[in-house]
Formats: C-alpha cells, structure tokens, sequence
C-alpha cells in the first residue's frame, strides 16, 4: 500500500470533533476515560448516520467485549449522562438508540456554573481591592456602615469599579477624603450616563476645551465654581 493509498483512507475515515470542553471537564461530569472513549465511538458513528451501531463491532473498537460495553453504558444511564429512546424507521419498526444529550445539557451547564462562579471570583476581588484603595486614602479602616454604602453603589446604583476609583482620585486631589463627596462625583458621572474610565476623560476633556476657547478660567479655578470638579488623569497615573 502506498502512502498516497494510506493518506486517502485516512481522509476517507472522516473524522470525529469533539469540544475541548469535555475533554477539560468529563471527570467533573462524572464520566470515566473508559466512558469518554466509549462516547467517542457513538459519536463517531452517529456523526456519520448510523445512530444505533453494533455493540459487538463497537466492543471490538475498544478491544473489550459487549458485556463491559453495556455495563458502561449502564453505569452512564445511571448517571444520566445517556438515555435511551425508542425511534420509528422508514419501514414502521421500532428500535432502540443511544441519546447522549443529557450529557451535552450537563456539560452546558456546568460550563455555565464555572464561568458564574469565575465572574464572582473577579468580581469579589475587585471589590476588595476597591475596599483596600479607599482604607489606604483615608488612613483608616471603613466603617460598618461605609462598606455598606460602597457595596451599595456597586449593587444597587451599579457605578462601576473605574467610577468608583476616579471619583476617590478626584476627592483626594481636592482633599475630601469622604464617601459624601465621592457620591456626589458619581451621582453626576451616572446623570451623564459616564461609567467607563474613557467616557469620563473624554467628557472632561471636551468640557475643558470649551471653557478654554470661551476665555473661561479651568475648572476649579473660579470664585463660583459649584460643586465638585472632575481633573482629568489614568488611572494608573
């Protein structure tokens, strides 16, 4: 045979896709390597249209015999990770297949479940370091009551981590080192619907240019200047 020959049947084979998905989380599914292989050979041959392939040929695949094929099987069902279902055939005959969807609607889901509790994870970290930032600028613990009110903002008013620091930025600048002056800074930003740390900027900026061509003196600078200013600055600056 030559190697054109063997590259042609390898091509004709097809092939078998199966989710990187899977592959990362079976065992938390609760499936076993020989049970993931076991799947693997269903769905080579479904893929191709034969939903109900012969055990024995499939037990010669993995080198076992139909016994151990259908103890796995069994061991899936009670898992419930493969159901079987009856379907009517062109000649009005009923058989029996292999349905491994409540195996694909678990892996969903638990893909769902990782990705929530990864966002909580992030999300909880974040609000620590918020938590840290703001203790650091004032030179003391927060009070019961001020983590509630930071809390607050990111839950109900839902002002976002970067509102949050570039409002602590612009009272420290002012030296105003309280939650009072900060909410007053976010009550306006949310007003403008300014969340992003560029929406911010941008808008400052803009505001800033305006006042200069209008001979206007900078924000901060003017003997009735009401409320708190917004300098414009990075974050990491």
């Amino acid at each position: 045979m030559t190697e054109e020959t063997v590259l042609q049947r390898y091509l004709q084979a097809g092939e078998t896709t199966v989710s990187n998905l899977l592959l990362r989380h079976y065992k938390q599914l609760g499936l076993t390597t020989a049970q993931l292989v076991l799947y693997l050979q269903f769905k080579s041959y479904q893929d191709r249209g034969t939903m109900n392939p012969d055990i024995r040929l499939i037990a010669k695949n993995l080198g076992t015999d139909e016994t151990q094929v259908f103890n796995q099987l069994h061991q899936m069902m009670t898992n419930h990770l493969v159901e079987q279902k009856m379907r009517q055939l062109a000649d009005g005959k009923e058989d029996a297949i292999y349905d491994f969807t409540p195996l694909l609607a678990k892996l969903a889901t638990l893909d769902l479940q990782t990705v929530n509790q990864e966002e909580q994870k992030e999300q909880q970290n974040t609000r620590q370091q918020i938590f840290a930032m703001l203790e650091s600028e004032f030179g003391r613990p927060l009070s019961a009551m001020e983590l509630q009110i930071v809390n607050d903002w990111q839950d109900k008013d839902n002002y976002t981590p970067a509102m949050i620091k570039l409002a602590l930025r612009q009272a420290v600048m002012n030296s105003a080192r309280n939650l009072q002056y900060m909410e007053r800074i976010l009550q306006s930003w949310a007003r403008q619907n300014l969340r992003t740390e560029h929406d911010i900027t941008e808008h400052e900026r803009q505001f800033e240019n305006q006042r200069a061509a209008k001979g206007q003196p900078a924000s901060g600078q003017g003997k009735h200047s009401a409320g708190p200013q917004i300098p414009i600055y990075k974050l990491g600056e």
